[in-house]
Parts: structure tokens; sequence; C-alpha cells
């Protein structure tokens, strides 16, 4: 049963099902799903669409280009259960009961000035709390400013009802905590300021009330030439006035009186955007717990913005806490001098709750045991911020009552989540959209916007550490006459090093928080973290590890465990560790400062091993692909392999790719070279043809440097293997008559009728198919019926395409049939390439079902090694074959079927084969079928 679709446009326009969120295309296609949703269930014209996404300057072919827009991403939606209607006169989209936030914002917020205070402050809170960041973010153009600015005063307006409802029932000090962050989005709503005015005048903050009162006149005045509005300016006057009237009513003293309501968190951050998935995830431990204590751990790596989450929730959780708001940092990270014991904190905390300093007890036990006293019957709300140890924190938690305990650490506490099954919500820098908004937020909306693709840049150079972005930011904001360009210039200079991000104030210099948390670990764990951070990225297994650190798997492992646990690595896949850009560059600095530099060489030279021997014993069994009979074994201390040939390249072929860079770079010209030939076929088979031109000119480029005619010759057919597939055909035969030459010269006769073939291939692609056939033919009469199979079977293959590209489809089939029969001898790729073959020359015959068979062995054959770009190819050819058949709608569903493929897949190959399907998909069936 297809999942449900949901909807949201209170943030990037995203869909989600199952879980998933759905890949709606660029920018302008989810312009177009955006135009539908905020349509709410109207229907939209063509002529909307096309006014939406171009404004008054749409281009030729904008219809058919909408019409291109809809067919993607109907095609997404029905895949997981949902669809976009064509009706008379346009499209409609009918997102399902509670499936679209801009529905359940208004369902929340219908109504709301007729329910009682606290349902309108829960209410609009839970209508708030749908936005994820600026609505429609990344979209651009009138139409979508437009829509925003009608969002923004949707949201402005919610605000107004939550503070005002929150005022209402005394709530001051929230309101007064967090309202300065919403007015700072608004400054201009004078309502806002009202609200501010107001709790900070029943809060008994009189001269602040005044103070904010002539800040607002002061912004109106000289922005807009306007005075405040008069029912702003009364409010003015009544506190002037000391009016009794605008004061709370007071509370019942006639009771026993109760300990102190202490309130110690520090203020709210005045910029906070996005972490939704992660507050959500909070808020429902809080609702499980019910009337129960509820214990809450952010984790994360140095400047990743724990204590800034942490005191946002905090702050909009606070007025569900009535009794008071305790509040420390335990010092398990910083400059601040020891942590501080639980001693120390329960002192404070006895005091804060009204224990007279003398009757405060003097051992750890007995503070802990009249702190949980104290509070067994209250609802509080408790943040430890900065733990370094499970120890800091368990004597300070309450024994019942409803409590909320919310914990910041580095660290992951692992006796704390055994002991309270706290969940542990781990915070990793945060999306691009996400990040993008906390330095726009800071920076200001004219600068990102003037120069979108700069600020981008900066917040992707920064590693979207939120730390690192804010040190930025600063920067901007003190050089505003500096264009962004220019700061994404300094950072791009300086990239791979910390000296873009320096500051004079260490407390927020990236270089001294990732020390806190280095300087915390034993030696072992910091050595192995210097070494491990002089790999390239993005990230290695623990086969990797291991090699780098010349130490068996377990070991390694135990390592890296200890280097999550300290916030210095994270596991982001099951067996798969990354390390930050940043600490990444700092791991290096630590390197060159306290490392020998024949110690990082050899931790290098060792990773590099790893890759070209794991990577040829892959590509070997993979591709069936002999490896060179004078072969060296692995350096000691590198690990073999552990993974299935095509699990393996899947995983590491970017880190591959790396690690060439790592060896031109580090002077292994011999390994650049190998390291291009091992990954070689994995990117053809994958598609991912840039990476392939790329890493086959830095491997020739090194082997030249080498001075090895063998492997010249070898890296000059990687070369034009590459090339051929940009369509490059003169460079590619020139490469391969320069390997040839070289394998001539080396009386490599394997070598030479290999380059023969290809040259016969490159024929083939350039529409020289005669030529092919002869080489090919002449080729095959070295190797009768009987020889080594593996040499017949490839020549074969050429001779069967290009007899198919001739229309000599029988002679096709028939070599291509004696290719399947020596299919045990050849590897997959190859097997499946000739059964596409036989399936294009049997549609030729017009034996249509034969060919869907053989096309789909071809398939299977594919998906089985993990390519799924070659069988959408397949698929491709099928869907030609069965619509110049006049079988319309089988070839629209194989046709649908590749792309769903190939969605999302990188590589030019996988873009250049969508573009052609949609291409023939916009066309229709063929004319007169």
């Amino acid at each position: 049963m297809a999942a449900e679709v949901s909807f949201g446009v209170l943030g990037p326009v995203e869909a989600w099902a199952g879980g998933h969120r759905l890949h709606l295309g660029p920018p302008q296609q989810r312009m177009v799903l955006a135009v539908l949703l905020l349509n709410e269930g109207a229907v939209t014209s063509t002529g909307e669409l096309v006014e939406a996404v171009w404004a008054e300057e749409p281009p030729a072919g904008a219809v058919k280009t909408i019409r291109t827009y809809v067919s993607r991403l109907r095609a997404v939606l029905e895949s997981a259960g949902d669809t976009i209607e064509s009706v008379a006169r346009g499209y409609l989209l009918r997102p399902g009961p509670g499936r679209y936030d801009l529905a359940r914002f208004r369902s929340l917020t219908a109504a709301l000035e007729a329910v009682p205070a606290p349902e309108r402050a829960s209410r609009a809170r839970e209508a708030l709390a749908l936005f994820r960041g600026e609505p429609l973010a990344g979209l651009e153009g009138p139409w979508a400013h437009l829509q925003r600015t009608r969002l923004a005063a949707l949201r402005a307006a919610t605000y107004e009802t939550l503070f005002a409802a929150e005022i209402e029932v005394g709530a001051h000090a929230g309101v007064i905590a967090e309202i300065p962050a919403v007015i700072s989005q608004f400054p201009f709503r004078e309502r806002l300021h009202e609200l501010q005015i107001i709790a900070l005048h029943r809060a008994g903050l009189r001269a602040d009330a005044l103070s904010a009162y002539r800040e607002v006149r002061q912004l109106l005045v000289e922005e807009l030439g306007v005075e405040p509005t008069a029912s702003l300016q009364e409010l003015h006057r009544r506190i002037l006035r000391d009016d009794s009237r605008l004061l709370p009513v007071p509370l019942d003293t006639t009771g026993p009186v109760s300990l102190s309501r202490p309130s110690q968190l520090p203020a709210a951050p005045a910029l906070f955007s996005g972490r939704e998935a992660e507050l959500r995830r909070a808020e429902e431990v809080v609702d499980a717990a019910g009337p129960g204590l509820a214990v809450v751990v952010f984790s994360g790596m140095g400047g990743v913005g724990k204590t800034s989450t942490a005191l946002y929730w905090a702050h909009r959780l606070a007025d569900r806490y009535p009794d008071g708001r305790l509040y420390t940092d335990l010092r398990g990270y910083g400059p601040g001098g020891d942590p501080l014991s639980p001693g120390e904190v329960l002192g404070a905390f006895l005091q804060a709750l009204g224990v007279p300093p003398a009757d405060v007890p003097a051992g750890v036990e007995a503070r802990a045991a009249t702190f949980r006293s104290l509070v067994a019957d209250r609802r509080m709300l408790i943040l430890l911020d900065n733990a370094a140890t499970a120890d800091q924190v368990l004597d300070l938690l309450p024994g019942s009552g409803g409590s909320l305990v919310v914990v910041t650490s580095r660290g992951t506490l692992p006796a704390l989540l055994i002991r309270t099954a706290a969940p542990l919500i781990a915070l990793q820098p945060p999306g691009p959209d996400e990040a993008l908004a906390l330095f726009t937020a800071r920076v200001g909306t004219d600068r990102v916007r003037t120069e979108p693709a700069a600020a981008r840049e900066i917040v992707e150079l920064c590693g979207r550490l939120p730390l690192a972005l804010a040190v930025v930011a600063a920067r901007a904001a003190a050089a505003a006459h500096l264009p962004l360009g220019a700061i994404a210039d300094d950072l791009r200079t300086a990239h791979g090093t910390l000296s873009g991000f320096h500051l004079p104030d260490e407390a927020f210099d990236p270089r001294t928080v990732f020390s806190w948390s280095y300087h915390a670990i034993g030696p072992e764990p910091a050595a192995a973290f210097r070494r491990l951070c002089l790999h390239p990225g993005p990230d290695l297994n623990a086969d990797a590890a291991a090699s780098m650190l010349a130490l068996p798997p377990a070991t390694t492992r135990g390592l890296l465990g200890e280097l999550v646990a300290a916030a210095l690595v994270t596991e982001h896949a099951p067996g798969r560790w990354k390390i930050h850009d940043l600490l990444r560059a700092y791991g290096q600095e630590l390197a060159l400062q306290l490392d020998p530099p024949d110690r990082r060489r050899a931790t290098v030279h060792r990773l590099l091993d790893y890759y070209l021997h794991a990577g040829r014993e892959s590509d070997s069994r993979l591709f069936k692909r002999k490896e060179p009979a004078d072969a060296e074994g692995p350096l000691p201390g590198v690990v073999g392999v552990d993974a299935t040939p095509a699990d393996w390249f899947m995983d590491e072929h970017l880190g591959l790719l790396s690690a060439l860079d790592l060896a031109v770079r580090e002077g292994f010209d011999r390994y650049a070279w190998q390291l291009a030939w091992v990954v070689r076929d994995y990117l053809n088979r994958q598609g991912l043809w840039h990476h392939m031109q790329t890493s086959q000119a830095t491997g020739l480029a090194a082997a030249i440097r080498n001075g090895d005619p063998a492997a010249e010759a070898q890296a000059r057919w990687g070369a034009a293997f590459a090339v051929s597939n940009m369509g490059s055909y003169e460079e590619a035969h020139e490469h391969l008559r320069h390997a040839r030459a070289l394998f001539e010269e080396i009386g490599d006769a394997d070598g030479m009728e290999r380059t023969s073939i290809f040259i016969a291939g490159v024929l083939d692609l350039q529409g020289r198919w005669q030529e092919a056939l002869d080489q090919f033919r002449a080729l095959l009469a070295l190797h009768p019926p009987g020889s080594d199979p593996t040499a017949r079977a490839r020549i074969l293959i050429g001779v069967s395409w290009a007899n198919t590209q001739l229309g000599r489809f029988a002679e096709a089939i028939t070599d291509a049939r004696e290719v399947v029969g020596m299919a045990a001898d050849l590897h997959p790729f190859r097997v499946a390439d000739t059964w596409d073959t036989i399936g294009r020359a049997q549609a030729g015959l017009g034996d249509i079902d034969e060919a869907t068979a053989s096309y789909h062995r071809a398939v299977d054959i594919y998906l089985e090694r993990k390519a799924p770009v070659w069988a959408a190819q397949s698929l491709r050819h099928l869907g030609d074959a069965l619509r110049d058949a006049g079988r319309g709608p089988e070839a629209e569903k194989t046709y649908r079927e590749a792309l769903a493929l190939i969605d999302s897949t990188p590589g030019t190959q996988a873009t250049r084969l969508t573009a052609e399907i949609e291409s023939i998909l916009a066309l229709g069936p063929r004319p007169g079928r």
C-alpha cells in the first residue's frame, strides 16, 4: 500500500512519504508545486504557472516546459500514492486532511480569539512550530516574494496572538525572553512592541518598558517618518501614570509560603532557526513522559549549536514548568576551569530554591537527597549545559514529579542514557537551506539576495557549522562594504585550514573550541585523531582507518568509538565514520605540529595502499579482470577488503577519488595512475563520466611523470575511455595511437590487441559502422572458435553491435548468442551488454516480445550489479522499440520505469538520459500510431 504524501510550504517546498523526503527537482519545478499548493484546492491554469515561474518574461516554449515540470512532479507523487489531476482549465492538487502544513496552520489558528487563553497559547505555539524556516525558501521571483510576504504576515499575527495569550495567563518572563527575536524578524509590527512593553511592565521592569517604547518610537520616526499608533502612545502614557490596571491580578498569598521559584535560564538566542525535526523529537519525549520525569540529551561536536538549541527550546517550554527554571554550565568543555562537581551545583541549586546557605547540607549525598525532596512535587525545568560525564549529571536529577531535565554534551553520556532511558538527540551541522537561513539572519536578506551564489558558497566553506557561520557573518557585518564574493574568495583560498575563522575572542574561535574536545581524550585516541585527519574525506570505513593506524580493525573500532564519544568523529552510517571539514583542518594542524614527517607520510602511504589493493581486488572480482602478474602485496599493517565488490565501490569510490588527488599532492605518482586505473570501469558503469574524465586525466599525468611506458599506455587507454564517453572521439583516437605504440614498444601483444578493439569501438561511436565492422572482423580472424573465449567474446560483441547498426539483424543475433554461450568466462556487464544488443536486433526484425524479454535480461543483470544507469539505458532502448511498434502505453510505462531507476542518480550519463527520456515523453506517441 502506497504511503500518504505530506506537503510543506512553511519553509522549503517539500513533500514526504513514508518518513522520507521526496525529490522534487530544481527550483522552477518546485515553484510549480508551490503554486498548486498555495491555490489550496482550486484549479491552477497553465497561465498562472507560467506567470509565477517567469513573471513577465516567459521563454519560448514556456507552456511545454510547464507540462514537463507537471509530468515530472506527477511521476514522483504517483510513486508515493498521490497525483496532480489534469482538469479542463489546468491542474489540481488535493492534499489529504492533515497532510499540508499551511492547511494545518489555518486549522489551528481559526477562531483563536474565541477560546480561553491557555488553549489559545497552546494552539498558536503548535501552529508556529509548523514553520521550518523562511516560507518557500530557495524560490526566487516576484510571485515567491509576494507569497512569502503573505505567509510572514500570518506568522507575525500568530506570534501576536501567542504573546497576548501568554501575558493573559501571567507568563511574562517567557514573553520577555522570546519576543526580542520575533521583533527582529518583524521590526515594524507595532503590536509586537506593545506586547513586549506590557510584559516588561507587568514583570516589574517599568524602566525597561519605557526604554522599549523609546526604541520603537525612534525606529518608526527614523525609518518611516511616523509616530507610533495611538494605542502604543496611550500605553506609554498609562505606564508614566503608573496605571494600576496595567498590572496583573495579584497572587493569592493567604496560603502557606512556598519555596522560591528561580528563573535562571540565560536569554534565548537572539537569532535561531531550524532544528524543527530535533525539537519535535524532544517534545515527543516530554509528551511520552506524561506526569513523570522527562530527560532529554542534546549532543554534538563543538560549535554545532547545542546550547543555542537547548536554550531556545527551554524558553519555548518554560511556561509548562511554573515552579521554576534552574540552569548551570557544568564546564565540561571550555576555558572556565575544572568541570563543576555535583556537590557545587547542588549547593547553588538549593540556595536558588530558597534554602539558606547555613542550612545547605555538607555532603553530596545529603545535598542530592534534599534537592530531590524539594522538587519532588514540583514541575521544574532544569538545564544542565556542557556536561563532560554522566557522573556530573546523575545526582542532579529529580527522583519523581513532572520536571524536565535538558542536558547538553559533546559526549554521548552512555551511563546517563542507560540509567534514565533518555534519548540521545545528536545535532549535526544543518542542511544547506537551514544553514543559509542562519547566515542570512546575521548578514541581512538584501546582501544574500544580491549575491546568492557567494552566500551559498560561504555556507559550504564553513562546513555549515553554526559557530563558523557566526564567525564569518560577524566579519561580513563588520565589513559591510565588502561583497560576499570577496569573503568567499578569502575562505576558498584558506580552504583546508582554520585561518579564515580566527577571532581574538577565544570562546568563539573554532580552533579553541575544538581544542576542548581534543584535550579531554587520552593520548592514544588523540594520536589516532591526528592521523585519521590525514584522510582526505568524505568518509572512511574501519578497514581504511585500521590501515592508516596500522592496527587491527577491532582495536581501531574501539578508538573510533572514543572519538565519537568526544564528538570529534561521527558515525554517520553503520560502519562509516566522518570527520567534519573544519575538525579535519584542526587535526591536520595538530599532526603538523606533533607528528614527525616520516610518520605522517607512512600513514598516507598505508591509506593509498589500502585503496589500491582493496580497489584492485574489487575491480578484479566485479569485472573479472586479471590482476597484473607483477602486482606487489599490501604494505605491513594494511587491511584487506571485507565487502562485496559492488558494495565496496559504491561506498568507497568518492574516498578513492579523494585518495587519488592526495597521492598527487603527496608525490605518490605510482599510486595515482594505478588508483585511476582501478576505479575506471566502476565510474564508467555508473555513468559518472565527469569523475571518470578528471580521474583518468590525473592518472595519465602521474603516469607520464612516473616515466614508465607500461603505466603510460594503461593510463592513455583510460583517458581514451573517458573522453570517448564525452564525445571527444578524435582525442580518443590520439590517446589510443599513443597507447598502441607504447604497448608495441614494451612487447605487450594483448595490450596492442585490446587497443585495436577499442579503436574499432570508437569508430562505432562515431557512426563509422562499416569501418568498425571491418576492423572487428580482421581481429576476429585471429581468434577462431575454440580459442581463448574471453578474447573472442570481446571482439564478437563489437561485431554483433556493428551489424545491428548496419541493419544486419540476423547476423547480429547469431554472433551475440555465441557470446552469451561463453557467459561463464565473461564478466556480467559484457553479458548484459550482449543481451541489450540482442534485444535491439530482435526489435529490428519485428520480434517485439522477444526483444522485450532480452532487454529485461540485460536490465536484471545490470541491477544485480548495482548499475542503475545502464539498466535505465536498456529500458530506454526497449521503450523506443515499443514506441516504434505503436505500443504507446507500454512504451510510456517503460520510459517512466527508466526515469524511476535514475531519479536522484548523480553523473553525466544519468542527467543526459533523463533529459532524453523526458523529451520523448513530452512529444507523446509517434504520429499516425
